[in-house]
């Protein structure tokens, strides 16, 4: 079937070079496939990383020991070809893969095992073999090389170099290029395709490498199905950081990350009513309680849809001189707030930056500074929980400001709300948290120089829809002292995913 032409040393570094650039954009892919379904947190990329390591691991040996047996080129690249027909046809497969592989975990009735064993299952059927194969490639061209002279060191070192150098333009070029203008799906035929067409340059006479070229190019055009199967999805997109869908559910929108687990804004499709029964809906206490200044600056690091910056407006812009300033890194969760939620309002203005950069290059000083940022699920990244975080923060409050951030914990003696409240207590003299309800994991921590007078809420407030919102504040409200079995966070050791993967794993063994 397939005619062998002269093979030569240039063409098998070549084929060295694309399969390390295919595997290394396979694996920065694969994080972003799973997104959808399952997250990007440690434990998915455990995951990713572990059978991926674990496969290459296996076909180097069975690649090197294949070699030995049959040295020869056909055998290569025809099975190369089989991997890379794997590889194309994992775009299509994820979605219901992912559905049968979820339905039969779910009867553990846990998120985090769904999410684990879950990804791991999937990135086990879908990568393993393909990068298994791929593995395999290294050592049978040292061996191929070997043969032609007998500098079996120098044929190895200058394999993996080449390798190497592709794995690193794989690593750059799917996140810088690829998949922010074509996405995840199209990222992995255009490299699977690649590889192809070099294979193919071993196997079949030249004046027909045209035609493969010719079907590269329509992928890019090709309107694949959505991502994520969800009838009540009325738009979903993927951007450098994640992806993310805008789902409508009863009287509610709501804009969802990854998985799904993760919210980051809601809204109320009543015009006349804009609480959301969630977390949110308590940041308007804040205007009552820093200083209750006519000017009103507020400050959102981490305003995805608009949800805190849209209800601020509602309630209190005809009360206040009220401007928020509402910093977020990611331009698409921008424009999809501005389509979807109603981002855009005369208080706000929008800055597309990180949170703790925007304050290292600001001078303005705030009434209240809001924390809501996740990567992804409950995770908070962590250089913004540190002391040199809040101690960059607190220079910008003005001298009855208030800090309020969203931690998500699963009960108020959890390590990550105590190790957050110490490195708070470092920098301010006073910490409050406010469990929206008793079984909620939502947290807000406040923090300020001078104590706060909760009590002033119910006469300072003239607004009906939040009276239960102040009420369920003065219920749920807490001083926190500083915790010393209790750790703090600094910069260079803040260990968010640690604390947060164990704080889910005690919540597990207490509770299944």
């Amino acid at each position: 079937m397939f005619k062998s032409i002269k093979f030569n040393r240039i063409y098998l570094l070549c084929l060295a070079f694309t399969s390390g650039l295919t595997i290394m954009a396979i694996e920065i892919s694969a994080s972003r496939l799973l997104a959808p379904y399952y997250g990007s947190s440690t434990f998915v990329w455990t995951n990713i990383i572990g059978v991926i390591m674990l496969a290459l691991a296996i076909g180097y040996y069975l690649g090197g020991k294949l070699a030995d047996k049959r040295p020869e080129v056909n055998i290569l690249l025809k099975l190369i070809l089989f991997a890379c027909f794997l590889l194309l046809s994992i775009p299509f497969f994820i979605q219901p893969l992912t559905e049968i592989v979820s339905k039969n975990i779910l009867f553990w009735q846990s998120a985090t095992i769904l999410i684990f064993i879950g990804s791991l299952v999937i990135v086990s059927l879908l990568f393993f073999l393909p990068i298994l194969i791929l593995g395999s490639v290294s050592p049978f061209i040292i061996k191929l090389l070997s043969q032609s002279n007998d500098e079996i060191g120098k044929n190895a070192g200058m394999v993996f170099s080449i390798s190497t150098i592709g794995s690193i333009l794989g690593t750059f070029l799917p996140v810088l290029i690829f998949i922010p203008y074509l996405g995840t799906r199209k990222t992995i035929i255009i490299f699977s395709l690649l590889l192809i067409v070099i294979t193919l340059l071993g196997l079949i006479k030249k004046k027909s490498l045209l035609i493969v070229f010719v079907f590269i190019l329509p992928f890019n055009f090709f309107k694949l199905p959505a991502i994520k199967a969800d009838s009540s999805a009325i738009y979903e997109n993927e951007s450098v950081y994640q992806y993310f869908q805008v789902v409508d559910r009863e009287n509610y929108r709501y804009l969802k990350i990854n998985e799904g687990l993760g919210v980051f804004s809601v809204l109320n499709k009543d015009p006349e009513n804009f609480l959301t029964n969630t977390y949110y809906d308590f940041y308007n206490i804040l205007p009552y309680i820093d200083g209750n200044e006519q000017n009103q600056n507020i400050l959102i690091l981490g305003l995805a849809g608009g949800t805190i910056s849209t209800q601020l407006s509602n309630f209190f812009a005809n009360k206040y001189n009220l401007n928020i300033d509402g910093v977020e890194i990611d331009k698409k969760l921008i424009e999809a707030g501005n389509s979807y939620f109603n981002l855009k309002n005369s208080s706000l203005t929008i800055y597309n930056l990180d949170g703790r950069n925007f304050l290292d290059y600001s001078a303005k000083n705030y009434n209240s500074i809001i924390i809501d940022v996740y990567s992804n699920q409950l995770y908070i990244p962590f250089q913004l929980t540190t002391k040199e975080f809040f101690e960059s923060v607190k220079n910008h409050l003005s001298s009855k400001g208030v800090v309020a951030m969203n931690v998500n914990a699963t009960s108020p003696n959890s390590k990550i709300l105590k190790a957050i409240t110490n490195t708070m207590l470092l920098v301010f003299n006073n910490v409050y948290t406010v469990q929206q309800e008793k079984d909620s994991w939502n947290f807000m921590v406040l923090a300020a120089d001078n104590e706060l007078n909760f009590k002033e809420l119910k006469s300072l407030n003239e607004i009906q829809q939040l009276d239960s919102i102040i009420d369920l504040t003065l219920e749920n409200v807490q001083k926190i002292s500083y915790d010393k079995n209790s750790d703090y966070l600094i910069d260079d050791k803040a260990p968010i995913e640690y604390l947060t993967d164990w704080m889910i794993i005690d919540y597990l063994y207490k509770n299944l």
